[in-house]
């Protein structure tokens, strides 16, 4: 599995049933990554965000798309908006 952390500037919902599929785009130093999530307790949270505030670990694979796949995900820079919703770990 691989890992990224990078500011989250962008989300977008594709499809939302029968299962939710999310995308977002992560820039780790000058490189974005394009990141979908399959899992809908990820997605919900991640819409709950603010773009352009938040740096995010994400641990995956690439798909045959060249998608990152993301399985796991963090908050690196936690605040008290974090703190009052909490990590979806």
């Amino acid at each position: 599995m691989e890992t990224h952390t990078g500011l989250l500037t962008h989300i977008k919902v594709f499809k939302e049933k029968p299962y939710a599929i999310t995308g977002m785009l992560i820039w780790e130093n000058d490189i974005c990554i394009n990141c979908v999530i399959k899992n809908r307790p990820f997605a919900t949270y991640v819409l709950s965000l603010p773009m352009h505030q938040y740096e995010i670990e994400v641990k995956g694979n690439y798909n045959s798309r060249g998608q990152f796949d993301v399985k796991h995900m963090r908050i690196v820079n936690i605040d008290s908006y974090i703190a009052l919703i909490g990590t979806p770990e």
